[in-house]
């Protein structure tokens, strides 16, 4: 493809990406750059093929490459994929084209958190302990039920019919034992809700270091809390580990996104669920990567996205990560069970969950408490839903996770759904009970 037009196409699509803005935390992007000029470098990433998938492997294949072409070596991918990123200048890019090594060639991208946190209203964080499970400061054994919980999310999802009854029912335990690795900002592993240190810094991709345990955006934190938090979350029980690989202005580069599904592939012991609350133009490398963690035994959810720059949902299927296949899609609803306009929707999405002013984690105090809008919330309520089956079936694979998920959700309760997406509804309450609608309105 003709290089200005990759750069008009790119500029354009970052552009778009800038008028999400009201739903993303942090400044909008910024104007973008004048096009570079041709012998500007800029990053790419080169995936390859015939080489063996090890560090030191794709390492030297990347020396060798950049050799021969030239270009500055910045990161090497070989758990998820055997790539490596380069900056290259137009001419060095076309020489990697014609070494018939490379399988493609992918400019770098920038994705943004697929939510927005606002300070939730002061009653939500007022009271010592929040929605506290009946009988206990905190869950301890399956079969709990919290009483008046913060975020109207979880009093919908253990219930199959509205109105809401003010009760959070945990028949299937808390997760316990299951790793929720949270993709995103960094969390704020202090927080009251990862209470008994069940959050840790795992890794963090954009400094290529152990870390991940601070979040200057805070949507990571308000994320972790809404899929595994104490008193806000759905998997009560479960390990969060932060992956930091957005930056303070909620964006993060595939470079970097890639860098963290790399580690987690290298590093994940089964059962874990990765959440991924982001979403960006699409991206196959990625995809791929994607693809590869989840033949290791690693499912993983997606945010089906905010909508295109006019704030309208679309096609889910037009966005990285939620066109994956092996992708848990999640879109979202309000309070009335309906599909707000923003929310992508469509033949990707598989659920749908609770994602307008869902009460979390604020990462500004670890007693700070926030409300999160966007598909991004409802993602993290199925990741929580994930790692709660995970721990009472640890050897399910991700293809068996999202049809369990599926088989599980409340039929017929969507009201505007959008083209081709399925009427599913994320439930986590006792088994038994009418799935389908008892009018068949929608």
């Amino acid at each position: 493809m003709n290089n200005a037009l990759v750069r008009t196409v790119t500029a354009t699509a970052v552009a778009a990406l800038a008028a999400l803005s009201p739903w993303a935390t942090g400044p909008a992007f910024p104007a973008a750059p004048a096009e570079p000029a041709p012998s500007a470098a800029t990053v790419h990433i080169i995936e390859v093929n015939g080489t063996e998938a090890t560090e030191e492997a794709v390492t030297r294949r990347a020396r060798e490459m950049t050799a021969a072409h030239g270009g500055t070596l910045r990161r090497v991918y070989f758990a998820a994929s055997q790539a490596f990123s380069v900056s290259l200048t137009e001419e060095q890019k076309a020489a990697y084209y014609r070494d018939p090594r490379v399988d493609s060639i992918s400019a770098d991208r920038l994705y943004r958190v697929a939510g927005e946190h606002r300070p939730a209203p002061a009653r939500a964080g007022a009271p010592a302990v929040p929605g506290t499970p009946a009988g206990s400061s905190g869950p301890a054994a399956s079969g709990g039920i919290q009483i008046a919980p913060p975020s109207w999310g979880l009093d919908r999802v253990d219930q199959r019919d509205l109105p809401l009854d003010h009760l959070h029912r945990m028949p299937h335990g808390y997760g316990t034992g299951v790793d929720v690795y949270v993709v995103d900002t960094g969390v704020r592993v202090t927080h009251r809700e990862f209470a008994g240190g069940r959050a840790r810094g795992a890794y963090d991709a954009v400094e290529r270091r152990a870390g991940g345990d601070r979040d200057c955006n805070g949507h990571g934190t308000a994320s972790a809390a809404t899929a595994a938090g104490l008193w806000t979350g759905v998997a009560k029980g479960a390990t969060v580990r932060s992956v930091r690989a957005f930056g303070c202005d909620g964006t993060g580069t595939l470079e970097h996104i890639m860098s963290a599904v790399d580690w987690i592939t290298a590093h994940a012991d089964r059962p874990s669920v990765v959440n991924l609350g982001f979403s960006g133009e699409p991206g196959s490398v990625l995809d791929l990567q994607l693809y590869e963690m989840t033949t290791r035994g690693i499912a993983y959810t997606a945010a089906a996205g905010n909508g295109d720059a006019s704030g309208r949902g679309v096609e889910s299927c037009e966005t990285t990560p939620a066109r994956q296949t092996t992708a848990i899609t999640v879109a979202a609803t309000d309070r009335g069970d309906t599909r707000p306009a923003w929310s992508n929707y469509g033949y990707c999405v598989h659920l749908f969950a609770p994602g307008t002013d869902i009460t979390t984690a604020d990462a500004r105090g670890d007693a700070a408490y926030t409300s999160l809008t966007g598909t991004s919330a409802a993602t993290a309520e199925v990741t929580g839903a994930a790692a709660v089956y995970l721990a009472r079936h640890p050897s399910t694979t991700p293809v068996e996770l999202d049809r369990a998920l599926r088989s599980a959700a409340t039929e017929g309760r969507i009201r505007d759904a959008g083209p081709d997406s399925p009427d599913l509804l994320l439930y986590t309450g006792p088994s038994g009970g009418t799935r389908q609608g008892a009018d068949g309105e929608r």
